[in-house]
């Protein structure tokens, strides 16, 4: 039993980090067609960025959000130079090139700034354990599931409650109407990819408390997430956050069942399999071609 509850708590943890970053996936694709390929490269931005600030002296929940803030302007900035002029032509796949590029150039950067090695946040949990039906768990891992719903909770009240949010819901339902009632959609891309980059930031900062980063992580945190959000549908928040979940306990079930050097393996098996049956995702609907 005290296994079981361990398995639940660790991959509901990790999963819920997952859905944060794979949300950001989502809040560009619904608005404007196009995803930020250097994601994960943002998340390993903001992992690097809080263990600076910290390491500074800087108190842990102020790191936190500035971490995010600083890597919400590297988002509308890649939204600017690596996507506006590409997304103009919906044929266009360059986008992908330009993005992919200035993750590389992004990594680049942050090696020589902070070097190759893996750097870890000290978290204010410390190295405490709790004990939950015999299971023992780190608080500063059970902190995420508390911190992540708080940022699930905080992204729906602006989506669902503030003007920003009533304009992305527009742009995403049907851009050329939303410009002929007067919104500008240009500015509420530019706001997808700041709160694009902000989850990845907050994502990478809660990560470095419990896991070694480095600048070579983007890549797998950013094939991670993208898989979460292809396997529920990119256009479904709410299926999003399941899928992070049950991709976060089924990585640390086979990890524990099976084998460390399948986790990865049946995963991506799985993905593609979903894909296969339903291009869609499992909670996604067809969206209109925008033109």
């Amino acid at each position: 039993m005290s296994d079981f509850i361990q398995l639940l708590l660790s991959g509901t943890a990790i999963g819920s980090l997952y859905a944060l970053i794979a949300l950001g996936y989502s809040l560009t694709y619904v608005v404007n067609g196009t995803l930020n390929m250097s994601q994960g490269q943002l998340v390993m931005l903001g992992g690097m960025l809080m263990y600076s600030f910290t390491s500074g002296g800087m108190p842990f929940i102020a790191a936190l959000l500035l971490a995010g803030a600083i890597v919400g302007v590297v988002g509308i900035a890649m939204e600017r130079l690596a996507i506006r002029k590409f997304a103009k032509d919906p044929s266009s796949v360059g986008w992908v090139l330009s993005t992919i590029a200035a993750g590389i150039i992004i990594q680049d950067v942050a090696q020589y700034f902070w070097g190759p090695d893996e750097r870890v946040v000290a978290s204010p949990a410390g190295e405490n354990m709790v004990r939950i039906m015999g299971a023992g768990v780190y608080w500063k891992e059970l902190i995420f599931i508390p911190l992540a719903a708080l940022f699930f909770a905080g992204l729906a009240y602006f989506y669902k409650y503030s003007h920003w949010g009533l304009w992305l819901r527009a742009t995403a339902d049907n851009r050329t109407a939303a410009e002929l009632m007067g919104v500008g959609t240009h500015r509420v891309v530019a706001v997808a990819y700041v709160l694009s980059g902000m989850l990845a930031g907050w994502g990478g900062a809660m990560m470095s408390t419990n896991y070694a980063v480095s600048v070579s992580i983007g890549l797998a945190l950013g094939l991670k997430a993208i898989s979460v959000a292809i396997l529920a549908g990119l256009n479904n928040a709410k299926g999003i956050v399941i899928a992070g979940l049950v991709l976060g306990l089924a990585e640390v079930a086979v990890a524990q069942y099976i084998s460390t050097d399948f986790r990865e393996i049946i995963i991506y098996l799985v993905v593609i399999l979903v894909l296969y049956l339903k291009p869609t995702g499992l909670f996604g609907t067809r969206m209109p071609v925008k033109v």
